[in-house]
């Protein structure tokens, strides 16, 4: 005969075993750098990598966002993206970023340069890619930053279960200014300041390509993130 305070308390006992196993870690998460032991920027040494920003940008031959998150952790110093990055300082403004590639007589650059951070944490860098010809094509890029929970396997237990936090460097949009693009950018508040072109096609027209070459006319753009 099965003694009934046993009977009761085993179901009890499973129950809260099951319930502990399962119970999920918590995933952190925030739109600003974590912390100020976080250990790049991008308007000082050491920079993010330039090689990881290029990752996120559409390709000419695209369309929409293929590459939206990357462990930018892990990704710094390895050898998908390796070597040191190339600094140009300009008077007034924040340092440019860049890496170089010259493959068989070919030679390529891609680079950003740190706007601003809006007061909803979103990153505002402006881009550069010139692929070897004589385009040379700018965009904003916005990005941010949040905590994310990697998963590991316990082959001895037949586990897999919550592991190291991660921090994820997010592509949130990506906006064309032109080929060839020069004008003020700044951020205010959630506000992005785009001024009128003034480059290299601002005496014929401003054709330089994007939306912000070809009407002439400066932007105030008012970011709005979803709640």
């Amino acid at each position: 005969m099965k003694n009934p305070i046993t009977s009761l308390f085993l179901p009890l006992v499973l129950g809260f075993l099951v319930l502990t196993g399962c119970k999920e870690t918590p995933v952190l998460k925030s739109g600003t750098v974590p912390g100020k032991d976080f250990p790049y920027a991008f308007d000082k040494s050491p920079f993010i990598s330039p090689k990881i920003i290029q990752d996120f940008a559409t390709w000419s031959s695209d369309n929409g966002d293929a590459i939206v998150a990357i462990n930018v952790l892990e990704a710094q110093g390895s050898n998908r993206y390796c070597g040191d990055a190339l600094v140009r300082n300009t008077p007034g403004e924040y340092p440019y970023v860049y890496h170089e590639t010259a493959t068989a007589g070919s030679f390529s650059e891609f680079g950003y340069r740190y706007v601003g951070r809006t007061s909803s944490g979103v990153y505002v860098l402006h881009t550069t890619d010139c692929g070897g010809g004589s385009g040379v094509y700018h965009n904003l890029m916005l990005v941010t930053f949040e905590y994310d929970q990697s998963l590991n396997c316990d082959w001895d237990k037949n586990v897999v279960q919550p592991g190291e936090k991660r921090i994820l460097i997010k592509k949130q949009g990506e906006f064309a200014l032109g080929d060839r693009w020069d004008g003020k950018l700044s951020v205010k508040g959630d506000s992005i300041f785009v001024g009128q072109d003034v480059g290299w096609f601002a005496d014929s027209g401003g054709t330089g390509g994007g939306p912000a070459s070809t009407e002439r006319k400066s932007h105030v753009l008012q970011i709005h993130l979803a709640r």
